[in-house]
């Protein structure tokens, strides 16, 4: 959904342009036999999921990769969620959502039939990016800078160059979702629902990105 993104980013241009994130060199890659450990900078993996279920996947750093079962009814899936340990069951901390435009829209976090995407449609793009930070404490300072993108009117000029600053400090991690195979269960009067997905995972937690770089990306260099 270009168009989305383009006006989301013309809107936050107001709050992020101020203050501009330094050049970042990008972390070395981790060795391949090193891939998977945890701590490492670059974790890759595979799965299986089928319909209703959820898959969870232990990505070392302290956080775990989770498909969530999708709560529609409009053909079922799941919703990536990046997850640090639970302290609190009944209001869990998730870090993905905050830093993954666009909000409160289908995003590149659902494998799902939502926000009026059919079961089939959301398996036909096989490539699924994502963002996420990777503390408590970046979470809630995401927050704040999104929703002041979100409503700008409610944030003084004094309190722009503060948010445009914390938004270059939020270093966020960067990851693909790629669907191998999957199966569509037809609805036979209801609506087709996602039976089963095989997938691989790529995650990385040194990029060189930040908030910033996120929410409003520089448009490509002109050839």
């Amino acid at each position: 959904m270009p168009s989305r993104r383009i006006a989301f980013a013309c809107m936050l241009a107001a709050i992020l342009v101020p203050l501009r994130a330094a050049p970042q060199q990008d972390q070395p890659r981790a060795a391949h036999e090193a891939a998977s450990a945890p701590g490492s900078s670059e974790i890759r993996f595979a799965g299986e999921v089928t319909h209703g279920q959820p898959f969870e996947h232990d990505i070392g750093h302290d956080l775990t990769f989770r498909l969530t079962p999708a709560t529609s009814d409009e053909g079922g899936g799941w919703v990536i969620e990046i997850l640090p340990p639970v302290d609190q069951p009944d209001d869990p901390v998730e870090f993905s959502a905050i830093a993954t435009p666009p909000y409160h829209a289908y995003n590149d976090r659902y494998l799902a039939a939502a926000f009026g995407y059919s079961a089939r449609e959301a398996v036909k793009a096989p490539l699924r990016k994502f963002y996420f930070v990777q503390s408590e404490h970046d979470q809630q300072v995401a927050s704040e800078v999104v929703n002041a993108a979100l409503y700008p009117s409610t944030v003084s000029e004094a309190d722009k160059a503060r948010i445009a600053a914390e938004a270059a400090a939020v270093k966020v991690g960067r990851g693909e979702l790629r669907i191998l195979h999957s199966r569509i269960t037809p609805g036979k009067g209801e609506p087709d629902t996602i039976a089963w997905l095989k997938f691989e995972v790529v995650l990385d937690f040194s990029p060189g990105i930040t908030l910033q770089d996120v929410l409003a990306p520089k448009p490509p260099s002109a050839r």
